[in-house]
């Protein structure tokens, strides 16, 4: 996560890319997120920029304060 102050910055793009990259610098063949809570677009937008896909879905898993229960998104890919 990021503060609303970092919106826009590239701040969280980077976070994201680091350890994909410390990844494949070790070797690591794929990598998955377990729980990326659906009503998050910009995240869900973020992941699918850098190569995942949804694989799975955990049929109202998280209990979002303003929406009630959501979906959360099982995302994948190979390294």
């Amino acid at each position: 996560m990021t503060s609303a102050l970092a919106t826009g910055r590239g701040i969280a793009r980077r976070m994201h890319e680091h350890p994909l990259d410390r990844a494949k610098s070790r070797d690591y063949r794929a990598m998955q997120f377990n729980f990326v809570v659906s009503t998050n677009e910009r995240a869900v937008r973020l992941w699918q920029s850098l190569g995942f896909d949804v694989v799975g879905c955990l049929p109202r898993a998280f209990n979002h304060p303003e929406h009630g229960y959501v979906d959360a998104l099982v995302m994948f890919r190979t390294l």
